[in-house]
């Protein structure tokens, strides 16, 4: 199966997000970054402004929940992994299995006030 032309590397093991990137990315870093946690979402973590703890708070309670965060272009391992660029309150998130994404967007919702996109 293909998707924009691009083989899917993962019908089921992996979210749209995942199969969306790696379709219009089809490259080595891509693959490097997010082949080991191909369950990604488009989290509201919150600004990086001074008083917003969100962002602080996600990274915390991800460490609680499934252990250190993977650091994949340095060799590692691990089951969560957090993008590196956060665009207006948004950061994207990998997770290993589905499971610890649902789990994930369960206790870290999108809060009322924030437009949801």
């Amino acid at each position: 199966m293909e998707l924009y032309g691009v083989p899917m590397l993962c019908e089921l093991d992996c979210s749209d997000l995942y199969r969306r990137q790696i379709a219009e990315c089809d490259d080595e870093l891509m693959h490097k970054v997010w082949d080991g946690t191909p369950w990604m979402i488009d989290a509201y973590t919150g600004g990086m402004a001074r008083g917003d703890e969100r962002y602080r708070e996600i990274m915390e309670w991800c460490r609680d929940q499934f252990g250190p965060e993977a650091w994949p272009i340095h060799g590692k391992p691990g089951d969560w992994h957090c993008g590196g660029a956060t665009v207006m309150g948004r950061t994207w998130m990998g997770f290993a299995t589905k499971e610890m994404m649902e789990k994930f967007a369960a206790a870290w919702p999108v809060p009322d006030e924030v437009i949801k996109i």
